[in-house]
């Protein structure tokens, strides 16, 4: 009824057979060696995100929530130290392990001021002006020491004393002649001292008193006038 079987189709099932039976001794083994689901929640990396898991043997797996992913952690930053306002800071550690507050002192930023002396020094006087100057004066026909006297507020002794005599009187000529220095009596008038002169006798011929000229000139009651001095006198009306 049936003809003979070709070898090749024969052939053919017996190698399916054997594919199909090592087939199912892998799977068999696979299914007897395979690792266990752990029971619980954990978490699984599905590119590059993470998963969380939660697994029971007896029921089938389910994904709960992707995690948040962690923070970045930033290192703390360190406050600046309060500025100083002179309040007393108070430190808690006093290096001896008691925990004792220790108070430390405000840092004083002021500028030390240097105190003034007690007594100031008395200011520097101003030196009084000369009693005698110079003038350049030319000689006329006619001049005599005693005549230029006249003219200027001088005195013969005063042009000696200066090495003017009678000889120089040379008419056109210039002299250096010596006179009473107006700025040496401010608001009086400066007279030179003759030979002959007091105290006494300057006050009857300028009309003062000895006690206004002692007070004008700054004399004590040891003065002393000398011939060629100049001294100032009250300004006549």
């Amino acid at each position: 009824m049936f003809g003979r079987a070709d070898p090749k189709v024969i052939v053919l099932i017996m190698l399916i057979a054997i594919i199909l039976a090592v087939t199912v001794a892998l799977a068999y083994f696979y299914l007897l060696t395979r690792p266990e689901y752990p029971e619980g929640t954990y978490s699984v990396t599905v590119e590059d995100k993470v998963v969380l898991i939660e697994s029971d043997p007896k029921l089938a797996v389910r994904i709960i929530s992707t995690p948040v992913p962690e923070q970045e952690i930033v290192a703390p930053v360190e406050p600046l130290p309060p500025e100083n306002t002179g309040e007393t800071e108070t430190n808690t550690d006093s290096g001896t392990g008691d925990g004792e507050p220790t108070a430390v002192p405000p840092v004083d930023t002021t500028i030390p001021v240097q105190p003034l002396p007690a007594t100031l020094p008395p200011p520097t006087p101003t030196p009084r002006p000369n009693q005698v100057i110079i003038e350049n004066y030319q000689v006329v026909q006619g001049d005599t020491l005693y005549g230029i006297t006249t003219k200027r507020n001088t005195s013969i002794s005063l042009m000696a004393r200066y090495g003017i005599s009678a000889r120089k009187l040379v008419p056109g000529t210039f002299i250096s002649l010596p006179i009473a220095n107006p700025a040496y009596c401010p608001g009086n008038f400066p007279y030179v001292v003759l030979e002959e002169d007091t105290l006494s006798t300057i006050a009857i011929k300028c009309r003062t008193t000895v006690a206004t000229l002692k007070e004008i000139n700054g004399f004590s009651d040891n003065y002393r006038l000398d011939v060629t001095d100049v001294i100032c006198v009250p300004n006549q009306p």
